[in-house]
């Protein structure tokens, strides 16, 4: 997807999305692993399965991937399954008109990664689970989101409950990926980002 970038630039976060999932699907790691990749996943809590709250009230996260493994305590016929959960949202640096007239609020943007990706994580709906952070950058570059982001993180007087977006740590070659050190419930949460530049020319 990040050699033709210029092609995703003016998609939804759900067909991003869907398109993620499809060629993540083909990586020969994931196939090497036997690591599926389901997209939307139900997060039902215990409220829905045996209390009162109702089911289309649930939680739900955009990616989640599984495997099964061999511990040391399973036996030889038994096997554990692992569970990683990736919530993926559009990122605009600047406001900007789509070709098609539809308005991008840069700032709305960031706000909705903050609220319904971050938080979420930290202490909300998906506390519960293990999971990451996927940024569509449809505007701007990766570094440059980074540092608006943090802006509003701190605008917003969110450390250390959310902490500021800073450690670059990069994964398999690729150098946007970040980490956050947050507060969850007096334990460090170490949060990954992993910023997709949609906003830049073809590479060769």
């Amino acid at each position: 997807m990040l050699r033709n970038p210029n092609k995703y630039k003016e998609r939804k976060e759900e067909k991003l999305t869907a398109r993620l999932r499809y060629e993540m699907q083909r990586l020969e790691l994931l196939l090497a692993e036997d690591i599926t990749v389901d997209k939307e996943h139900y997060l039902e809590d215990e409220e829905i399965l045996f209390g009162e709250k109702e089911a289309e009230d649930v939680a739900r996260i955009d990616l989640v991937f599984s495997t099964f493994f061999e511990s040391n305590r399973a036996s030889w016929s038994q096997k554990e399954r692992l569970i990683y959960y990736g919530e993926a949202k559009n990122l605009s640096l600047k406001d900007w008109t789509k070709q098609r007239g539809t308005n991008i609020n840069a700032s709305q943007y960031r706000g909705r990664y903050i609220d319904t990706g971050i938080e979420k994580i930290i202490s909300g709906a998906y506390s519960k689970v293990d999971a990451f952070l996927i940024g569509y950058m449809v505007n701007g570059n990766a570094q440059d989101n980074v540092v608006a982001l943090n802006k509003l993180i701190q605008r917003r007087k969110l450390p250390p409950q959310i902490g500021l977006i800073d450690k670059q740590v990069p994964i398999s070659g690729y150098s946007e990926c970040y980490i956050s050190k947050n507060d969850k419930g007096g334990e460090v949460l170490e949060l990954q980002h992993i910023f997709l530049e949609f906003d830049r020319v073809e590479v060769e």
